[in-house]
Protein backbone atom coordinates (compact mmCIF):
# COMPACT_ATOMS: atom_id res chain seq x y z
CA UNK A 1 0.00 0.00 0.00
CA UNK A 2 3.03 2.15 0.55
CA UNK A 3 3.62 2.37 -3.17
CA UNK A 4 -0.07 3.12 -4.47
CA UNK A 5 0.26 6.35 -1.53
CA UNK A 6 3.54 7.55 -2.91
CA UNK A 7 2.81 7.54 -6.72
CA UNK A 8 0.03 9.71 -7.89
CA UNK A 9 -2.05 9.23 -11.38
CA UNK A 10 0.20 11.11 -13.39
CA UNK A 11 3.21 8.59 -12.85
CA UNK A 12 0.79 6.04 -14.16
CA UNK A 13 -1.50 6.92 -16.63
CA UNK A 14 -0.68 6.72 -20.30
CA UNK A 15 -1.75 8.99 -23.17
CA UNK A 16 -2.61 6.67 -25.68
CA UNK A 17 -4.57 6.33 -28.93
CA UNK A 18 -7.11 4.61 -27.77
CA UNK A 19 -8.72 6.91 -25.71
CA UNK A 20 -12.42 5.75 -23.83
CA UNK A 21 -15.38 7.47 -25.73
CA UNK A 22 -16.35 10.50 -24.79
CA UNK A 23 -20.21 12.02 -25.22
CA UNK A 24 -22.39 14.66 -24.58
CA UNK A 25 -25.64 14.30 -22.15
CA UNK A 26 -27.63 15.08 -24.94
CA UNK A 27 -26.53 12.12 -27.50
CA UNK A 28 -28.83 9.53 -28.20
CA UNK A 29 -28.51 6.60 -25.90
CA UNK A 30 -29.38 4.21 -28.63
CA UNK A 31 -26.19 5.80 -30.61
CA UNK A 32 -24.24 4.83 -27.53
CA UNK A 33 -25.39 1.34 -27.61
CA UNK A 34 -24.58 1.00 -31.45
CA UNK A 35 -21.05 2.33 -31.19
CA UNK A 36 -20.34 -0.10 -28.13
CA UNK A 37 -21.83 -2.88 -30.19
CA UNK A 38 -19.57 -2.20 -32.92
CA UNK A 39 -16.43 -1.20 -31.28
CA UNK A 40 -15.05 -3.62 -28.83
CA UNK A 41 -12.27 -1.89 -28.15
CA UNK A 42 -13.94 1.29 -26.32
CA UNK A 43 -12.39 1.56 -23.65
CA UNK A 44 -15.17 3.57 -21.00
CA UNK A 45 -17.96 5.76 -21.64
CA UNK A 46 -17.08 9.20 -20.06
CA UNK A 47 -19.80 11.98 -20.26
CA UNK A 48 -19.70 15.70 -20.86
CA UNK A 49 -22.04 18.63 -20.69
CA UNK A 50 -22.17 21.20 -22.76
CA UNK A 51 -18.87 22.96 -21.37
CA UNK A 52 -17.07 19.91 -21.80
CA UNK A 53 -16.95 18.96 -18.29
CA UNK A 54 -16.87 15.69 -16.60
CA UNK A 55 -20.36 14.82 -15.27
CA UNK A 56 -20.15 10.71 -15.35
CA UNK A 57 -19.55 7.63 -16.71
CA UNK A 58 -21.50 5.16 -18.84
CA UNK A 59 -20.74 2.18 -16.58
CA UNK A 60 -21.04 -1.98 -17.70
CA UNK A 61 -23.95 -2.04 -14.97
CA UNK A 62 -26.08 0.52 -16.92
CA UNK A 63 -25.13 -0.77 -20.12
CA UNK A 64 -26.26 -4.51 -18.95
CA UNK A 65 -29.55 -3.25 -17.04
CA UNK A 66 -30.66 -1.28 -20.31
CA UNK A 67 -29.84 -4.40 -22.42
CA UNK A 68 -31.77 -6.86 -19.43
CA UNK A 69 -34.96 -4.09 -20.38
CA UNK A 70 -34.93 -3.62 -23.82
CA UNK A 71 -34.37 -7.61 -24.40
CA UNK A 72 -37.07 -8.74 -22.05
CA UNK A 73 -34.74 -10.40 -19.44
CA UNK A 74 -35.63 -8.16 -16.88
CA UNK A 75 -38.85 -10.61 -16.53
CA UNK A 76 -37.30 -13.17 -16.03
CA UNK A 77 -37.26 -12.63 -12.36
CA UNK A 78 -39.40 -10.78 -9.97
CA UNK A 79 -38.14 -7.42 -9.39
CA UNK A 80 -38.18 -6.71 -5.24
CA UNK A 81 -35.92 -3.44 -5.39
CA UNK A 82 -37.46 -0.66 -5.51
CA UNK A 83 -34.47 1.40 -6.81
CA UNK A 84 -33.88 -1.14 -9.36
CA UNK A 85 -37.38 -1.32 -10.54
CA UNK A 86 -37.08 3.01 -10.58
CA UNK A 87 -33.87 2.15 -12.61
CA UNK A 88 -35.64 0.11 -15.11
CA UNK A 89 -38.46 2.02 -15.71
CA UNK A 90 -36.26 4.95 -16.57
CA UNK A 91 -33.94 2.73 -19.17
CA UNK A 92 -37.29 1.80 -20.71
CA UNK A 93 -38.07 5.13 -21.69
CA UNK A 94 -34.24 6.02 -21.87
CA UNK A 95 -34.00 8.64 -25.31
CA UNK A 96 -30.22 10.31 -24.38
CA UNK A 97 -27.43 10.04 -22.44
CA UNK A 98 -28.79 12.21 -19.76
CA UNK A 99 -31.55 9.85 -19.13
CA UNK A 100 -29.08 6.99 -17.96
CA UNK A 101 -25.91 8.55 -16.86
CA UNK A 102 -26.07 8.43 -12.83
CA UNK A 103 -25.08 11.24 -10.62
CA UNK A 104 -23.02 8.93 -8.36
CA UNK A 105 -20.85 8.54 -11.61
CA UNK A 106 -19.18 11.72 -11.48
CA UNK A 107 -17.12 10.80 -8.09
CA UNK A 108 -15.14 8.43 -10.22
CA UNK A 109 -13.03 10.85 -11.56
CA UNK A 110 -9.19 11.56 -10.62
CA UNK A 111 -7.06 14.46 -10.92
CA UNK A 112 -3.07 13.73 -11.96
CA UNK A 113 -2.10 14.74 -8.64
CA UNK A 114 -4.16 12.41 -6.70
CA UNK A 115 -2.41 9.09 -5.36
CA UNK A 116 -2.64 5.78 -6.96
CA UNK A 117 -4.30 4.27 -3.87
CA UNK A 118 -7.11 6.94 -4.23
CA UNK A 119 -7.30 5.83 -8.17
CA UNK A 120 -7.97 1.85 -7.02
CA UNK A 121 -10.49 2.99 -4.13
CA UNK A 122 -12.41 4.50 -6.40
CA UNK A 123 -12.03 1.67 -9.28
CA UNK A 124 -13.09 -0.34 -6.41
CA UNK A 125 -15.98 1.30 -5.73
CA UNK A 126 -17.43 2.30 -8.78
CA UNK A 127 -16.14 -1.34 -10.08
CA UNK A 128 -15.05 -0.04 -13.08
CA UNK A 129 -11.28 -0.94 -14.71
CA UNK A 130 -10.80 2.60 -16.20
CA UNK A 131 -11.37 6.38 -14.50
CA UNK A 132 -11.29 9.44 -15.97
CA UNK A 133 -8.47 11.96 -15.40
CA UNK A 134 -9.29 15.75 -15.23
CA UNK A 135 -7.93 18.81 -14.87
CA UNK A 136 -9.19 21.53 -12.33
CA UNK A 137 -11.81 23.35 -14.94
CA UNK A 138 -13.06 19.56 -14.95
CA UNK A 139 -12.23 19.04 -18.59
CA UNK A 140 -10.93 15.40 -19.24
CA UNK A 141 -7.32 15.17 -19.91
CA UNK A 142 -7.08 11.63 -19.98
CA UNK A 143 -7.85 7.81 -18.33
CA UNK A 144 -6.61 5.82 -15.91
CA UNK A 145 -6.83 2.22 -16.67
CA UNK A 146 -6.47 -0.48 -14.03
CA UNK A 147 -3.82 -2.11 -16.70
CA UNK A 148 -1.83 1.05 -16.08
CA UNK A 149 -2.09 1.33 -12.48
CA UNK A 150 -0.96 -2.12 -12.06
CA UNK A 151 2.08 -2.06 -14.43
CA UNK A 152 3.49 0.82 -12.64
CA UNK A 153 2.82 -0.56 -9.06
CA UNK A 154 4.83 -3.54 -10.18
CA UNK A 155 7.91 -1.38 -11.64
CA UNK A 156 7.85 -0.19 -8.29
CA UNK A 157 7.44 -3.03 -6.25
Amino acid sequence: MKTLEKLVVKDAYLFVDEEPAIVSLTDAFSQIIYDFAHHAELRGIFVVDHKNRFVGVITRTDLLDWARVKLGAIFQKPLTNIDQTIRFANLIQAESVSDVVRPETKKVAVFASDSLALALQRMIEADSIILPVIDEAQHIIGSLTLSELLDRVLVES
